[in-house]
């Protein structure tokens, strides 16, 4: 006894099961790709959340001291425009802080210098730290505590988790650099939330960081106290600290 040839009716059967069950197998496949990505990914960051941990060192004497002493040499230098980008890179770099350092340069040797813990859930709402230096004699100090202070926190607050972007920036004391620094932000389509200015600049000075205009108006700046000491600007550094990380929204 032969078997039946199939019929028309059958051949309909498996057509519409074909088409049912295919979309269902490409979704299917499709979630659990997305599932695997979302699994590495979480590795990921997992194991650099944890590398960033096992960089971060809490702010100190010692460390406020040590990077102070080193700026104000730099400072006093022809080549400040160079040796202190350098020096930041280096410090913040991924070896030392966990951090991926951005340099945009421009000028004649000139560059702004930041590093960033990204925010969670609304990485382009920004709250920056910002540090300037030039060649003032008469403000190598203040200046020099100034960096140090914001080196020493962003140490301490590396791999942290924050809603916003929590920035460092170092620039030069110019029109040129504040510019570049709005351009850089206009250009991620940032929000600049809160802007803490570190060691009190100059009353032009903070006329032009005023100027810096983002997508959000009402920008709040905030001019934070000149330190003479380390002793001062520890104190300085644990208030600011705290400060950087409630307006970054640290859950």
């Amino acid at each position: 006894m032969t078997d039946a040839p199939p019929t028309a009716a059958d051949s309909g059967r498996w057509i519409r099961f074909a088409l049912v069950m295919l979309p269902i197998g490409t979704i299917l496949l499709g979630i659990a790709s997305f599932g695997i990505w979302q699994y590495k990914k979480d590795q990921a960051a997992d194991r650099s959340f944890k590398y960033a941990l096992a960089l971060r060192r809490p702010i100190s004497l010692d460390g406020i001291q040590r990077h102070a002493d080193v700026l104000r040499e730099a400072l006093s230098k022809p080549d400040r425009d160079l040796s202190i980008p350098g020096y930041l890179e280096s410090t913040m770099g991924a070896e030392n802080m966990g951090y991926t350092v951005r340099r945009m340069r421009f000028g004649n040797d000139q560059s702004n210098i930041d590093a960033e813990l990204t925010g969670k859930t609304r990485p382009r709402e920004i709250v920056m730290a910002l540090a300037l230096y030039d060649g003032d004699p008469l403000r190598f100090v203040r200046t020099s505590n100034a960096i140090a202070e914001l080196l020493s926190i962003a140490h301490e607050v590396t791999g942290e988790s924050v809603a916003r972007g929590l920035r460092f920036a170092v620039i030069p004391n110019t029109a040129e650099a504040l510019q570049h620094l709005q351009e850089g932000m206009r250009h991620d389509g940032e929000h600049l939330m809160h802007l803490f200015v570190l060691g009190a600049p100059d009353v032009n000075t903070m006329a032009r960081i005023n100027g810096v205009e983002t997508k959000v108006q009402g920008t709040r700046v905030v001019t934070r106290p000149a330190t003479a000491s380390p002793q001062e600007t520890l104190q300085s550094a644990h208030e600011l600290k705290t400060l950087l990380l409630h307006a970054a929204e640290r859950p």
